[in-house]
């Protein structure tokens, strides 16, 4: 089936995925029917993908899995990268709406700015789907919320991988009282609180004898995320635990740890992607929990298109899975990203 693509984006160039990636994305694509409902040849759709930065290898893959399954549906696809800029994804829904398109995927650059958004495709009568993070801040309409008349919220169950990233280090650490610095993700998402609340809320759960004694955002990029590092290390005299929320963050902050340094810290991550999946194997971090974006946007993909088809607009929240990785596991998550 072909696939019709159209990008609109800002500017920047994708970086190409490895050959490594392109394989993982075709074993890992999701081909399970969604509520029971298989899912034929949709030529005569038109939907839309609004994605926060593909520049980021994360967005990169779920870019991927959506396109993919777009070509494996014959679904006519309409890209729009927001560049992390919540106005500008508020102009590229805009412009989505005002084509008509069938559906919208939208990965909400700042969770409380796209609950203008979801009332704007809700007015037009367009079915929208929320993937990788949610609508509406977790402070005012709580966690993993699926907001109401949304089609769904299909992402990773960032309270998990939180709590998954706290076993790393009460593994590690038993009854040692131990004080952990954390480099958050971007203000405004509601990724980063979610991670928190699993991470301190296992900690607590498992009995252990912690402080948190400095958390800064990283921004989910490698020169941010060093850069976290490198203010919490300045301000604190004893790490004993780094958290960071994301791979391509923790890639910044083991370049800026010294050789000491990272003798010193155990340094726990979540992501999967393969900068993290090498220092894994590397022995540079302790663990991380594995990611898996292009399934997750061929499963956010399918879904949208059935519940056009169905008109089961209210498919609720979604997750699919993402495993804990140590050295010894390592071969359990195949880098999408």
């Amino acid at each position: 089936m072909g696939l019709a693509f159209i990008a609109a984006c800002t500017g920047t160039q994708t970086t190409p995925a490895t050959d490594t990636t392109v394989a993982a994305v075709e074993q890992e694509i999701v081909e399970t029917e969604v509520g029971g409902v298989q899912v034929d040849n949709e030529s005569d759709l038109v939907l839309g993908l609004s994605v926060q930065n593909l520049e980021r290898t994360f967005f990169q893959g779920l870019d991927q899995g959506v396109t993919r399954q777009a070509e494996e549906l014959g679904v006519e696809l309409i890209v729009f990268e927001a560049g992390d800029d919540a106005s500008k994804q508020l102009a590229d829904v805009e412009t989505l709406l005002d084509q008509q398109v069938d559906g919208i995927l939208l990965s909400p650059v700042d969770s409380v700015e796209a609950v203008d958004l979801a009332d704007k495709a809700q007015q037009a009568g367009v079915p929208l789907l929320a993937v990788a993070n949610q609508i509406g801040s977790v402070e005012d309409f709580g966690e993993q919320h699926v907001y109401e008349g949304t089609v769904a919220l299909v992402t990773n169950d960032d309270i998990d991988m939180g709590s998954k990233a706290a076993e790393l280090v009460a593994a590690e650490v038993g009854s040692e009282s131990v004080q952990i610095a954390i480099v958050e993700g971007a203000a405004g998402a509601s990724n980063s609180s979610l991670r928190e609340t699993g991470f301190s809320r296992t900690l607590d759960e498992l009995g252990v004898n912690y402080e948190v004694v400095a958390s800064e955002p990283g921004n989910w990029n490698p020169e941010d995320g060093g850069q976290a590092c490198q203010r919490i290390l300045n301000a604190s005299t004893t790490i004993d635990i780094l958290f960071s929320m994301s791979d391509a963050m923790t890639a910044g902050c083991v370049d800026a740890l010294s050789p000491a340094q990272l003798a010193e810290i155990d340094v726990v991550s979540i992501g999967g992607n393969q900068q993290g999946i090498d220092l894994v194997k590397g022995g540079q971090i302790l663990g991380t929990v594995c990611q898996k974006p292009a399934t997750m946007g061929s499963l956010a993909l399918e879904t949208l298109v059935i519940a056009i088809r169905t008109g089961q607009v209210d498919q609720g929240l979604t997750f699919y899975q993402t495993p804990k990785i140590t050295a010894d596991s390592t071969a359990d998550c195949e880098p999408q990203w």
